[in-house]
């Protein structure tokens, strides 16, 4: 298995693509927040989509800063990268104040969109879009 800090820019959208479409996968059977706090596999499920969904903003906080802010915002404003971020930040540091319902609406609402996005990405790099700017 190769480091994160030798992955290149596709390889990191790859995995964390992944990472949510899991986190999307996983949770299709939740149709309220209220399924996480009422028992304890739904607290499991929550537990492991959130982490899924810190990944996420990690390994994007990650591209943002390997391609200097030249990728994301520029190319793809559709997404509020900053509040990707933000919300990593609060999952990282804050993990008590996570909001059950908001982070609910977040994974039906905004990540599928996300998705789309960095399914967009991933096929932008594959077709030689960013080839001279960001291979590393």
């Amino acid at each position: 298995m190769r480091s994160m800090s030798e992955m290149s820019i596709l390889q990191r959208l790859e995995f964390l693509t992944e990472k949510a479409r899991q986190a999307v996968d996983r949770t299709s059977h939740i149709t309220s927040y209220h399924e996480f706090l009422s028992s304890p596999e739904g607290l499991d499920i929550f537990d492991a989509t959130v982490l899924r969904i810190q990944v996420t903003g990690e390994m994007l906080k990650q591209i943002e800063d390997l391609t200097q802010g030249q990728l994301l915002t520029p190319h793809y404003p559709q997404i509020p990268w900053r509040a990707v971020f933000g919300l990593r930040n609060v999952i990282s540091h804050e993990y008590a104040m996570v909001d059950p319902e908001e982070f609910f609406r977040i994974l039906k609402t905004d990540l599928p969109k996300l998705l789309s996005v960095l399914h967009d990405i991933i096929a932008d790099f594959r077709a030689g879009r960013y080839d001279q700017q960001f291979i590393r």
